[in-house]
């Protein structure tokens, strides 16, 4: 009998200890950005932590003249993401908005820095290696060192946060692809890892130069238009996808109308097309801009899915016989571009 209960103390010591060595505590400290908000109607409400692999909210605090404390336990490291409410009084309204942090929950002290120029997290082994990285953004050998911190913390939750942070402007999908093989079978099911991986793969495989033009036909007011009606008929033709609700299309849209007038007479067309955009606001905002080159509507997400596009706007400049000459050219980049082509 003795020798159970001492059995069942020292399993209660022990469990009492590898929860302790297992515990974190987040604390947070803007003051004096608080301080300063708050003199512009702004004041820091709340933090949630949250887990973006299971979208779980972990914890949740209010906070007190910028200052708040997270604690409890964790089984594994994971990456998570700190939702920092920031609230504003405007005609009397209330309105709320997030200011997102990467952070990892991991044992030990971790320290919330807003106060600094740069929001830093800090205090455990992991943390610390994605604060040092975020410090150097701007440093020359930034895309290198970031990618070799990837392959050496491969096992580790940081790997996750700095994939993040080379984005395909950055390296090339056959490259990133490449870095995402060598983590860890879990992190690689990260819905965040993933998803780089799914971008990475359709930029891989999406048409590029010297590929011929792939076809779509898209129906709209009774009538299906092809892109083949336009690309592959003795013409160079720059197609642009756009959308009225994107500001930077609309502000590239009037160099392509003074394209289209300088070139229009020398085996040359522009073609808009209409992505992720209500017809009815796609021909509102041909009507304001007096776009005068014709169009593809209602498109949806068609064209962009085939062409691998994930961002508007996009251009791709096609040969007359439908070959790909050029993708993502704009302003003078792309004027420079048809001066060669169409003054030889």
């Amino acid at each position: 009998m003795k020798h159970t209960i001492l059995t069942a103390l020292l399993a209660l010591v022990a469990m009492t200890g590898w929860t302790q060595t297992n515990k974190y505590t987040i604390h947070g400290n803007f003051s004096k950005v608080a301080e300063a908000m708050s003199k512009q109607g702004l004041s820091f409400d709340s933090v949630t932590l949250v887990n973006p692999a299971t979208v779980e909210v972990v914890a949740r605090q209010s906070i007190q003249n910028g200052v708040f404390t997270i604690q409890g336990t964790v089984d594994k490291p994971y990456y998570a993401m700190l939702n920092i409410g920031i609230s504003s009084e405007v005609n009397g309204e209330t309105k709320r908005k997030n200011s997102r942090m990467p952070i990892i929950i991991e044992p030990g002290d971790i320290q919330f820095d807003g106060n600094s120029q740069v929001p830093i997290i800090k205090g455990t082994p992991l943390n610390n290696v994605l604060s040092d990285v975020i410090s150097k953004r701007n440093a020359p050998d930034y895309i290198e060192t970031v990618k070799g911190l990837v392959i050496q913390h491969k096992d580790d939750a940081v790997a996750i946060p700095l994939l993040l942070m080379l984005d395909d402007s950055m390296l090339e999908p056959d490259t990133l692809l490449e870095l995402i093989s060598q983590l860890s079978e879990d992190t690689q099911h990260h819905p965040h890892v993933a998803k780089v991986k799914g971008k990475a793969e359709t930029l891989l495989a999406r048409p590029k130069e010297g590929d011929m033009f792939k076809d779509f036909a898209v129906e709209y007011d009774g009538k299906t238009t092809r892109l083949s009606d336009y690309v592959g008929r003795g013409r160079y033709v720059l197609v642009d996808f756009w959308a009225s609700w994107c500001k930077p299309c609309r502000q590239e849209i009037p160099n392509l109308i003074a394209l289209y007038e300088k070139y229009k007479d020398e085996k040359f067309q522009v073609l808009g097309i209409a992505a992720q955009d209500i017809p009815e606001a796609s021909l509102r905002a041909i009507n304001e801009m007096q776009i005068p080159y014709p169009q593809i509507l209602n498109s949806e997400k068609i064209a962009t899915d085939l062409y691998g596009i994930d961002a508007l706007p996009e251009t791709i400049l096609f040969s007359p016989d439908g070959t790909i000459l050029a993708r993502g050219l704009r302003g003078v980049e792309l004027e420079k571009e048809l001066e060669e082509i169409l003054r030889k």
